[in-house]
């Protein structure tokens, strides 16, 4: 007896069959089933699998032209194209870029330069009348490098890392109150000389101050003078002394 597939109407069903069987088997051993993408749930590539586990895609990214272009994931690329922030582009330059989107024009895209460690932001929001500043914005990493009382010559600061981690350094100081702190800034694994006036003494006039720091080494500073002057030229006692240290990446 033979069947006439035409009459028993089969190839709807065949066809069906070959599709299930294409889409599972897939055409090669590295997708052996359907990749998922935001319309099915599917079977994850090993790109998607990744992005899941928070772990960078690894590699040179030529085929944008522009950071904006390159869609949403965890990358650690080359800065060898466009939109890059404060002249960052480099060939050779490995950067790790985290970019996430969002409903409407919502895109972020958080950028480490990966030898110096600095970070970059970078925001769109849905219309230009956004809140959000403009361009990138620097993230500066801020982080305590000593901290105690430092204001008589001889006195030694042991920073707890090495200073060429830091672009610069936050010296924050107190005159004889006690409450108000200030703060200046210098170049970082440098000498520096710290400078400050009180007119808020309680006599009439004013003091000068100055506590001069040598570097000894890249973690260690060394006080060297610590010196007062009053405004008719004489000598009296300092009350100028450091209190933080902190490293500015």
């Amino acid at each position: 007896m033979k069947f006439d597939l035409k009459n028993l109407k089969l190839f709807p069903s065949v066809k069906q069959l070959i599709l299930l069987v294409e889409n599972h088997i897939g055409s090669n051993e590295k997708e052996a089933h359907k990749a998922a993408s935001e319309f099915t749930h599917g079977f994850a590539t090993p790109e998607v699998f990744k992005g899941a586990k928070n772990i960078r895609l690894q590699g040179a990214l030529k085929q944008y032209n522009s950071v904006f272009d390159i869609p949403p994931g965890l990358y650690d690329t080359y800065a060898d194209f466009g939109g890059l922030p404060g002249g960052l582009s480099n060939t050779s330059a490995i950067i790790q870029l985290r970019i996430e989107q969002g409903v409407g024009r919502r895109k972020q895209i958080w950028l480490t330069e990966g030898y110096e460690g600095r970070l970059w932001y970078y925001t769109f929001h849905t219309n230009e009348q956004s809140y959000n500043p403009e361009g990138w914005t620097y993230l500066p990493r801020i982080q305590e490098v000593w901290a105690g009382t430092a204001k008589t010559a001889g006195d030694i600061l042991t920073l707890n890392q090495h200073m060429t981690h830091f672009k610069t350094i936050r010296v924050w100081y107190e005159l004889d109150d006690g409450i108000s702190r200030i703060c200046q800034e210098f170049e970082s694994n440098q000498s520096f000389n710290l400078r400050e006036i009180d007119v808020f003494n309680g006599s009439a006039g004013a003091n000068l101050f100055e506590i001069r720091v040598t570097r000894n080494s890249n973690t260690q500073l060394v006080i060297t003078q610590n010196k007062a002057i009053g405004l008719d030229g004489k000598e009296t006692t300092s009350n100028l002394r450091i209190r933080k240290i902190e490293g500015v990446a």
